[in-house]
């Protein structure tokens, strides 16, 4: 079992989060869309303004965030985004793993997007148990 710290990400995290939203998503962005680092600056400052991001803590050190959405009946996995040093060491499959043992304990469903391109993440969430029950141009959306 992999040990992970979940914290409230606060205005001194904003530089790091925004690294790891960079570093981990502009392979994927600019396959679809091409990459506008202004326009990704802005998505990201729209989502760390909601508060929903927490910051991953592995061995002591941040090494990315997990974004929610939540409501009473639902848990929707935004993102997901750990540094690319520390992927593959099986942190991301323990906070998907906890996150589905929260869902199931709640009553709640889990669900998520995934860019089409991102094979390996879709492939992570299928062995974990989720299936695809829609799709859109650009992403798999899947759920428990």
């Amino acid at each position: 079992m992999v040990q992970y710290i979940l914290q409230t990400s606060e205005s001194s995290d904003y530089e790091f989060l925004k690294n790891v939203h960079h570093q981990t998503l502009k392979e994927h962005v600019f396959k679809i869309w091409g990459w506008n680092e202004l326009e990704q600056d802005k998505f990201f400052s729209d989502d760390f303004e909601t508060g929903q991001l927490q910051l991953i803590k592995f061995l002591g050190k941040p090494v990315g965030y997990l974004q929610l959405n939540q409501s009473p009946s639902e848990i929707y996995i935004v993102n997901v985004l750990i540094l690319p040093e520390f992927q593959n060491q099986g942190l991301g499959s323990q906070i998907i793993n906890d996150l589905i043992l929260k869902a199931k304990n709640a009553g709640q469903s889990l669900k998520l997007g995934v860019f089409k391109v991102n094979t390996r993440a879709k492939n992570l969430y299928v062995s974990l148990g989720f299936k695809t029950y829609e799709e859109t141009e650009t992403h798999y959306l899947m759920r428990l």
